[in-house]
């Protein structure tokens, strides 16, 4: 992806470390709900605009890659357009697989037509319901089943990253999930065919769908544990977490779910140790200074905010690209 060096700008490192391609822009999601066409135009435009850095793939579904035909010129220029395709999913292991098989032709013919100019690396998609709560047997065959089925396609890499409800019995079941997961990477060829990891939806339609810190919390440290990354999605155009009048609820901000993780990954903190952080409202608290960011009394280097941003805390998807960028200016952080 073609973008402006963040060493060229006078933000501290530690914030660039914190925000480097951070966002997957979604704008053809609610609240956005855009076309096709203002939406890639939208992408394009913030691939040249000075805030790049903070920019990483565009997410659509999986069923919406033929629909980017018309717009074949616009791939020609520059770094190669990076997607991330929301999965068709299935409810139960061998409805899911049926449906990746027919996604994976789809993403087959895409990476055939455009040649490089633009590719398909993650894919997002729901893990099959009645695998909430399952074994690590379970679990392990499943994801066994998704590898081979990108083996007899010929699939050269494509991630996974499987959304995970926050429902209290899904929560108790994260640590066999993030171990059969960790063992399925664990066992990937180097260059991996395809690893994976978890997905938190933070918002939604309704309150109800916004998880709790606590839950956060739980996600985070057992992703770190296991040593799986994980993508948040919805309800994180705010840096900091912050009471929304129209959902009339707390909502949560991305700068307190990565310094969070950036804090876990680097001091070993349990999930009662991160839910001050992912409470606060407070900006003076997180502080970006030339070599660390500390909340607090609690500082991680350079290296630490790297490392847990390329193994714990990738990205979150935003149906605006602006508006996180808006609300950093008025916290005087951008």
């Amino acid at each position: 992806m073609e973008s402006t060096d963040p060493a060229d700008t006078p933000l501290p490192p530690s914030l660039q470390a914190l925000l480097h391609e951070i966002v997957d822009y979604a704008g053809l999601f609610p609240p956005a709900d855009l076309s096709l066409r203002r939406a890639l135009q939208n992408y394009a435009d913030y691939r040249e605009e000075s805030e790049a850095w903070m920019l990483s793939r565009f997410v659509l579904p999986v069923r919406r890659l033929p629909d980017l035909s018309p717009f074949h010129r616009s791939f020609s220029t520059g770094a190669p357009y990076q997607f991330s395709v929301l999965g068709t999913g299935g409810d139960t292991p061998d409805t899911f697989l049926d449906a990746l098989g027919r996604d994976l032709d789809v993403i087959d013919a895409f990476d055939e037509e455009y040649g490089g100019r633009a590719t398909v690396d993650l894919m997002e998609v729901p893990l099959p319901t009645s695998l909430i709560g399952s074994s690590q047997a379970d679990l392990r065959s499943f994801f066994e089943s998704v590898h081979q089925r990108l083996v007899a396609d010929g699939t050269a890499q494509l991630d996974f990253f499987f959304e995970v409800s926050t429902e209290s019995d899904t929560i108790e079941g994260l640590r066999p999930l993030c171990a059969a997961v960790a063992g399925h990477n664990s066992r990937q060829a180097v260059p991996a065919r395809s690893t994976l990891g978890l997905k938190l939806r933070c918002g939604g339609a309704e309150p109800s769908d916004i998880p709790s810190v606590e839950q956060v919390a739980a996600l985070i440290v057992a992703c770190r544990d296991a040593g799986v990354s994980f993508k948040a999605t919805a309800g994180l155009h705010h840096p900091l977490r912050h009471y929304d009048d129209g959902f009339d609820t707390e909502m949560h901000g991305f700068l307190n779910i990565f310094g969070a993780a950036a804090l876990a990954a680097e001091h070993g903190l349990d999930a009662d140790d991160l839910i001050p952080v992912l409470r606060d409202e407070d900006a003076t608290n997180f502080q970006f200074l030339k070599e660390r960011f500390a909340w607090r009394n609690a500082a991680v280097p350079l290296d630490g905010i790297e490392h847990a941003r390329n193994a714990l805390a990738l990205s979150f998807g935003s149906c605006s690209f602006e508006e996180p960028i808006d609300h950093l200016r008025d916290l005087d952080l951008l």
